[in-house]
Formats: C-alpha cells, sequence, structure tokens
C-alpha cells in the first residue's frame, strides 16, 4: 500500500476511532505507520462484533450470523452482507458511538479491502479468536437471570481469546516495525508476553464492569468460585453481598497483576529508538494498574460505583512519559510501585 494510501486510512480510522474508545485511541493515534492503521483498524473490527454481541435487544441468532460473516472478511461476499447487517442491526446499539460505529462499517470494510493479502492473515486470526469469545459469551448466557462460566479454566480461556489474541496481533505488528526500521536486534517482543499482557487487561475489564455485565445476565467470575462462598450469580445484584465477593475478586485482580508483571519484559524487548511503540505499552499498562487500583476500593456489585481513572490521571500518565522512554528501569519503578500499592490493597481489603 502506498504511504499516500495509508494516510487515507489512518484518518478515517482515527476519525471513527475516537468516538468509541478514549484511552484506545491515543495509544494507536502516536503509533508509526503502518502499525497506526493495522491496530486501529483490528480494533474498530473487534468492536463492531462486541457491539452487537453485547446488545440485549439483538436476537442470538442475528448476533451469531454476523460472527460469522466478520470470520469471513476475507470473502467479498461475506464482507458487503457483513456490512448490511450491521446496518440493519445499528438500531440496536447501546451508545449513539457503537450505532456510528456500525453504520460506518461499510467504510471501515472499503479501507480493510486495500490491505495486503498477506497482511490479511493476521486479521483473520485475530477475527476467528475473538469471534470465539464471543460465542462463548451467547453459549453460555442465554439472557434473564444471571448466569456463570463454570470454571476457572472457562474464565482463562476466554480472556485468551478476546484479550490475549488481541496481544498477539500487538505482538506481530510490533515486530514487522521494528524488523523495518531496525537493522540489528537481538530479540522481538514476546507474543506469549503480549497474550498474557493482552488477557490481564481483559480481566480488567471484566472486573470493572462487573455491575453492568450482571444486569445483562453476564456473571464472569465462575461458578465454581462462587460455590466456595456460598453464591449464587442472582446473589450478584445486591451489593451489600460484595463482602462475601470480596476474596473471589481479589484473586482475578491478583491474576491480572501476575501477567501485567510480562509487561517489563515485552518493554524490554522493544528497541529504545522505537519510542511511539513504547509509549503505546506503557500507557495501557499503567493505566490498568490503576484501574485495578480502584477496582479495589470500590464495590464491584454496585452500578453506581463503577471502578474508573479519570481524565487527570490519564493525562498526568502521558505527561510522565519521556523519561519512561529512554529507560526500561524508570519503567518498572513505576511499575513495581503500582503494583505494591495495589497488593497492599488486596492484602488489608475493603470489605
Amino acid at each position: 500500500m502506498e504511504k499516500r494510501e495509508r494516510t487515507v486510512i489512518s484518518g478515517e480510522i482515527k476519525a471513527i476511532l475516537k468516538n468509541v474508545s478514549r484511552t484506545l485511541y491515543l495509544s494507536v493515534n502516536i503509533l508509526p505507520e503502518p502499525v497506526r492503521t493495522s491496530m486501529g483498524m483490528g480494533y474498530l473490527l473487534c468492536r463492531v462484533m462486541d457491539t452487537v454481541a453485547d446488545s440485549p435487544s439483538i436476537k442470538a441468532a442475528e448476533k451469531l450470523e454476523l460472527l460469522t460473516l466478520m470470520r469471513g472478511l476475507h470473502k467479498p461476499a461475506n464482507a458487503a452482507e457483513a456490512e448490511k447487517k450491521a446496518a440493519a442491526l445499528a438500531e440496536g446499539a447501546q451508545t449513539p458511538g457503537e450505532k456510528e460505529l456500525l453504520l460506518k462499517l461499510g467504510k471501515i470494510l472499503a479501507l480493510y479491502a486495500r490491505v495486503q493479502e498477506h497482511d490479511k492473515k493476521l486479521f483473520s486470526e485475530l477475527l476467528d479468536a475473538v469471534a470465539s469469545g464471543m460465542e462463548m459469551d451467547l453459549r453460555s448466557f442465554p439472557g434473564g437471570e444471571p448466569a456463570a462460566l463454570k470454571t476457572p479454566q472457562d474464565l482463562e480461556r476466554y480472556c485468551a481469546l478476546i484479550g490475549g489474541a488481541p496481544g498477539i496481533f500487538w505482538a506481530r505488528l510490533y515486530r514487522e516495525a521494528i524488523k523495518r526500521s531496525t537493522r540489528v536486534t537481538h530479540s522481538f517482543p514476546s507474543e506469549r508476553d503480549a497474550e498474557m499482557i493482552g488477557s490481564a487487561l481483559q480481566m480488567t475489564n471484566i472486573l470493572k464492569d462487573m455491575a453492568a455485565d450482571l444486569r445483562i445476565g453476564r456473571c464472569y467470575l465462575p461458578q465454581s468460585d462462587l460455590d466456595n462462598s456460598n453464591l449464587k450469580p442472582r446473589d450478584l445484584l445486591q451489593p451489600q453481598n460484595m463482602p462475601r465477593l470480596w476474596e473471589i475478586s481479589a484473586r482475578w485482580i491478583a491474576w491480572a497483576v501476575d501477567r501485567l508483571d510480562q509487561s517489563e519484559a515485552f518493554l524490554t524487548a522493544i528497541p529504545k529508538t522505537e519510542l511511539a511503540l513504547r509509549a503505546a505499552v506503557i500507557w495501557p499498562v499503567y493505566w490498568a494498574m490503576d484501574t485495578l487500583e480502584q477496582v479495589a476500593h470500590s464495590n464491584l456489585l454496585d452500578p453506581e460505583d463503577r471502578p474508573r481513572i479519570g481524565r487527570g490521571r490519564v493525562y498526568t500518565t502521558i505527561a510522565a512519559t519521556p523519561p519512561l522512554l529512554l529507560s526500561n528501569t524508570a519503567f518498572a519503578r513505576g511499575y513495581r510501585f503500582r503494583r505494591e500499592t495495589l497488593i497492599v490493597s488486596i492484602n488489608r481489603g475493603r470489605f
């Protein structure tokens, strides 16, 4: 793809991305081309599937149909049908930004059609894994009263599909970017590390969105964990039951932290000349740790107490980035401070 074409694609992707994810937009926007376009497009294609899968007003059969079409976007007929299907389902979207995303799928797919064939394999693997995770949602959560995933292994697999696969996609794009700009390198960011970081980011989302998910019938915490505390998924609709859930949620916070620990090795493998690539690792990792700290101090069962970091914290992290770009030690110091603070919060326990 010519540089001029990449610039056009990047501009189109950025305009759509900015309306659906503030923090991801900030991370993607600083990346060099062609990583910026590929990351943005990959996210938006996955977000289309997520928007449909999460809309309670859309029937399960229609959700499955769109997921199947998105898996086969390399076929022009599937892409055309996916565009029509998304437009027809747009009224069922829950927010104006998500509605706009579904209506603009045709524009995204027109840009996707211009991606070189050998690059589309990366997208196909990404979309296949994420669609599989969303099919787990549809099988596990029929709607109505909350239902839970059965085992910890089910939750870990779900995180690997929804978060880990995008992590692998991320690592592969980084590897190609580093090859293009660095003649000599001894290592590349590990796909396994990226998968673990991506899984941890997904777990962070699950924990902070727990109250909202429960109200659409989804309990991602395993039933086997709930059984140990004599809890049913419907019990989690009552915010006063948070003390009984604390030990379980603390254990999954620790699970996420164990995987975010791989970020030190992942960042170290990125040459210090690749400032934008490094910043786009530092920000989501720090923001995830800050969010988990909020999770540790929130009633996860109360829709009015949803954990989130404020806009000021986001921009403070960005402003503090320059010293971290050239020093792995400085990044590790900031990460470990957050880690120690979070572990203290977990051990102290709020409830």
